[in-house]
């Protein structure tokens, strides 16, 4: 049986994502990372910004979220204020991108 590594923390960061995104307005903010470019850019620079959990984990067995134990809460804290901190910096990054591929509202 092969094996294969599973990334734990990416779950949760894209459950904040979504969780902190809602409170932001539509637009630009959720309109914005509903592009999936955008959205790749903004969980590449919040997993590097956090640390990560693995498992190695059969190939053959599917992978079941729900048998380990969600983050301490500390580290959802501090989940959710790379989220926001990160949500800022990747729409100044791109604010150039951005206006050419966010329809106006």
């Amino acid at each position: 049986m092969s094996q294969g590594l599973v990334n734990l923390t990416l779950p949760a960061v894209l459950q904040e994502i979504e969780y902190v995104l809602e409170e932001y307005p539509e637009h630009p903010y959720q309109a914005a990372f509903l592009l999936p470019e955008l959205h790749q850019r903004l969980v590449a620079h919040i997993l590097s910004n956090v640390p990560n959990y693995y498992i190695v984990q059969g190939v053959q067995e599917p992978f079941d979220q729900s048998k380990y134990p969600s983050l301490p809460i500390q580290e959802r804290l501090q989940m959710e204020l790379v989220v926001r901190a990160s949500i800022l910096h990747v729409l100044r990054e791109n604010a150039d991108w951005l206006s050419c591929n966010l329809p106006r509202v």
